[in-house]
């Protein structure tokens, strides 16, 4: 299917683009292009460039919407190929592109001129350099230091900038880059008409947008989004105030402005400026990950609700990108349980929609299959939703699979899409995916989440069964990252599960130790957010969480599919699992990071996980003669485990 992101509007509000996004097993890589359609839907989009390659920072693609020359004739764009990042230029008449930059060292960021006859961009060290520092690191033997991530590869073991190559840590948690990414970035201008080049001046560099610390605050409370007007409007902040958002503008002057209206005491997820007025549209989301568009006049105080309240409305599946937004109309990315990604024009007066481009019309229409909304109250009261979906001409209970984290947008695989949920239903498996409760905007008590997450799956599991929908001896559990610890939480704390999967790393002594060198702040985080300290100052807190501590307590056949940059933390829960006769399989994906990005690895995992879930919730044995060895490990690990 094609995915949609980077949605960007002419300044004459008279075209918008956007980029699609498209797997290909054959490539093992993704064709990225670019698409320009008229704002009024008076004809179909058309492609006007390719995108190049993409930046994918922890297996995820960035959203780069690009900046449209003044008099809406083109854009200008980041384009990566073969490890090269130069700006590029393409024309909406279809021309063909052309190079605007040449620059040895690759472009970060870049920004046109207020007048549009010069462009801004600042670069890093020169392609040559880093090549040079790599292979020197190489031959000189590397210093494992706090820079050095021992779980990666320690040489060209990560996609950096259309290139694999050789990552150390850089920022906050376990943000990374290229070697030599810290070096101070070099500043250059460049006279679109002529080519002449120069140094940028400080005004100049001024026009680049500074990225915003994953964790930054503006005093106290925790940024959650923030929208620069670049003018005298000020920026807009989404703040965090444990669960509470808040709203508020701060003008150049010092001013201070909250949105006191009723729909800002929501949970606020978004938020863009309307054009050059002053008004901005922010995006809610609710507990079932359902968003909702909203109109905010500062002039007036007055807040109006715009679309939404069914699927995700936003820049697309990068949940860091708002909707393109000008005077008259939002462009956004809009997609539902069933619900394909598509673009939609939304009128900010009369809140009309006008679908621009729907690329995946024709999976929409051969779905047979629908998710239905399920909301529930679990013990503590605390309310939960998720999206389940019953396997066709159901009569019973059924085998049920549980994943819990986000359910939003167009459902195919949970986060990180790393099980078939249309294909396990479609088998007969009955699926529930099930949205995270509201959260603290930044770093919380996790194990309390753990514990709120237990509470909630336990009541969705009664309730289902209650109604005949799901067998409680066939209820299988799988997730990634938040929504695999919760998994590992429940299977050491409930025999319900009859079978597992998970898709990311899990805490250990391993873990702990090989992030802990002198100056990484992963012990401090460790302990702020978990509790853990080393395993002598925290032994009972380490009981509680490690579940390479609980192997006793762990019953159900568990399949790990982790990425390389991952796996080795947890080769001890496997190897402690195998050792006393319980079911577990342990599966690397070379080249992967948190998010596993490679169309085949996808595909596999997508394949094993259903066959996986057939086997132990059903009994099925695929006949394809390709997977004999599969099912005679399988049937090897149950037969083990039954004496």
């Amino acid at each position: 299917m094609t995915d949609i992101s980077s949605v960007a509007v002419s300044p004459d509000g008279s075209k918008v683009v956007y980029r699609s996004e498209q797997g290909s097993l054959a490539n093992n890589n993704y064709r990225l292009d670019w698409y320009v359609v008229p704002t009024d839907g008076s004809a179909p989009p058309r492609r006007i460039a390719d995108a190049g390659e993409g930046e994918w920072p922890n297996g995820m693609i960035n959203s780069e919407p690009p900046v449209w020359m003044l008099d809406s004739s083109a854009i200008l764009y980041r384009r990566i190929s073969n490890g090269e990042i130069q700006v590029w230029r393409a024309s909406v008449a279809g021309e063909e592109p052309e190079k605007i930059t040449s620059d040895p060292a690759n472009v970060e960021s870049f920004a046109l001129s207020k007048d549009g006859r010069t462009l801004v961009y600042s670069t890093g060290a020169t392609r040559a350099e880093i090549v040079r520092a790599e292979e020197a690191e190489y031959d000189a033997g590397v210093l494992i230091d706090n820079k050095v991530d021992p779980l990666r590869q320690l040489y060209r073991g990560w996609r950096i900038e259309g290139r694999l190559a050789t990552d150390r840590l850089h920022g906050g948690w376990f943000m990374h880059g290229g070697v030599l990414a810290d070096r101070t970035p070099s500043y250059r201008n460049i006279d679109l008409a002529t080519r002449v080049q120069r140094d940028a001046t400080p005004p100049e560099i001024g026009l680049l947008k500074i990225p915003e610390d994953v964790f930054a605050k503006l005093g106290s409370r925790m940024i959650k989004d923030k929208a620069a007007s670049g003018d005298q409007r000020g920026d807009a902040y989404v703040l965090g105030d444990g669960l509470r958002r808040i709203l508020e503008i701060r003008r150049p002057n010092g001013k201070v402005i909250t949105c006191s209206a009723a729909p800002c005491d929501l949970n606020i997820s978004r938020v863009t400026w309307q054009g050059s007025a002053d008004g901005l549209l922010f995006t809610t989301t609710d507990i079932g990950a359902e968003q909702t568009l909203y109109l905010w006049s500062i002039t007036t105080g007055k807040v109006r609700g715009i679309a939404g309240g069914v699927g995700r409305w936003n820049g697309g599946r990068d949940e860091q990108q708002s909707c393109a937004v000008d005077l008259r109309a939002a462009y956004c990315v809009m997609a539902a349980a069933d619900t394909p990604p598509r673009l939609v024009r939304v009128d900010l007066a009369t809140g009309k929609l006008t679908t621009l481009a729907n690329p995946d019309r024709d999976l929409e229409r051969a779905e047979l299959q629908k998710f239905a909304s399920l909301s529930w109250t679990a013990a503590d009261g605390r309310r939960f939703a998720g999206q389940l979906m019953m396997p066709p001409h159901q009569r019973g209970p059924a085998p049920l699979f549980v994943t819990y984290y986000v359910c939003d947008g167009y459902l195919r695989g949970g986060t990180a899409d790393e099980f078939p949920l249309r294909q396990l239903a479609a088998s007969g498996i009955a699926v529930l995916c099930i949205n995270r409760a509201p959260t603290v905007v930044g770093p919380g008590d996790q194990v309390g989440e753990y514990r709120i997450a237990q509470a909630g799956i336990t009541a969705a599991i009664d309730l289902l069964v209650a109604h005949r929908i799901a067998d409680p001896l066939r209820v299988g559990m799988g997730g990634m990252s938040f929504g695999g610890e919760v998994t590992m939480w429940m299977a050491t704390r409930t025999s319900r599960l009859a079978a597992l999967s998970v898709a990311n790393v899990l805490f250990s002594h391993t873990y702990y130790w090989l992030g802990s060198m002198a100056g990484r702040e992963v012990p401090d985080m460790l302990r702020k957010v978990w509790g853990l300290g080393t395993q002598e100052e925290t032994p009972e807190r380490w009981k509680l969480i490690a579940p390479e501590l609980m192997t006793d307590a762990i019953n159900a056949p568990l399949l790990m599919q982790l990425p390389e940059s991952e796996f080795r933390s947890n080769v001890e829960l496997a190897a402690r699992l195998s050792r006393e006769g319980k079911v577990v399989e342990l599966r690397a994906f070379p080249y992967e990071t948190h998010v596993k990005y490679q169309p085949r690895h996808k595909l596999a995992i997508y394949e094993r996980n259903l066959d996986w879930f057939r086997f132990w919730l059903q009994g099925y044995v695929d006949p394809d003669p390709a997977k004999a060895d599969q099912y005679r490990r399988w049937n090897a690990m149950k037969e083990t485990a039954s004496r």
